[in-house]
């Protein structure tokens, strides 16, 4: 392994973002991919046709991939359920893309169904592309995705709020809304229904990915334009601020 990228693993695992701080056991991701495969909404994220005849061995994989562990293995004791590893090297791709795109003026969309974890995650990152010169765009939309709930933006990282309160999501309809207005897009950075409605309609996507969202490793296997980042996806604020400096530093 790259030193560095050995050195932001370990850092990443102290911060509680991968290894054996997870919030999801054993029992939930593999309930999870009973839900995909029964194409569950809310864990297809938008991706239905993209999931289509998935088998139960081709998710189970695809997870065990993607986080470097069998999705079952987490109940046992000394655990490792997210090789933090795989959450560098995650990372530092998505920094790559980022940089490359908004290094070269590109268009770029930040979003989060899960902002209570990940919002200064997103700020972070756009603020860098930003700064980069990147054209980091946020659109007006009259969608409704719930009773008194509608599309927001925090600075420029889209997500679900009413006015008083975000709200974790996993609805892929506000992407596909925000998509209908901004024309071209050379990267989107997100998680949940934001990323699987970017990926659904084949643009270039970077996605937090957590143990129990099987949809996402699913695509990847079968090819989508995706940069997988596999983390925990609800921990703590402040713990995301290694990960944006693994990002922002790469290897």
């Amino acid at each position: 392994m790259n030193p560095l990228l050995g050195q932001h693993a370990d850092r990443l695992l102290d911060a509680g973002v991968a290894g054996t701080c997870t919030s999801h056991g054993a029992e939930n991701n593999l309930y999870k991919i009973g839900l995909l495969l029964e194409h569950d909404d809310s864990n297809t994220f938008g991706m239905e046709e993209l999931v289509r005849d998935v088998s139960f061995e081709e998710a189970y994989e695809a997870v065990a991939h993607q986080i470097g562990n069998p999705p079952d293995r987490e109940e046992r004791r000394g655990r490792g359920c997210i090789d933090p590893a795989r959450t560098a090297a995650g990372l530092v791709e998505a920094g790559e893309r980022i940089g490359a795109v908004a290094g070269s003026g590109g268009r770029l969309i930040f979003a989060t169904g899960h902002p209570g974890a990940m919002i200064l995650y997103y700020l972070g990152l756009a603020r860098w592309a930003r700064e980069l010169g990147g054209d980091v765009l946020t659109v007006e939309t009259r969608g409704r995705y719930g009773r008194g709930v509608s599309l927001d933006w925090a600075e420029s990282v889209a997500a679900l709020g009413d006015g008083a309160s975000l709200f974790h999501t996993h609805n892929p309809e506000p992407m596909r809304d925000v998509l209908r207005q901004t024309g071209a897009v050379d990267l989107v950075i997100a998680d949940h229904g934001f990323a699987g409605a970017a990926i659904a309609a084949v643009l270039p996507t970077v996605v937090v990915m957590d143990t129990n969202d099987p949809a996402f490793a699913v695509v990847a296997g079968r090819g989508a334009d995706v940069t997988v980042v596999p983390m925990d996806d609800n921990r703590p604020l402040n713990a995301y601020s290694t990960a944006l400096d693994v990002v922002r530093r790469g290897a």
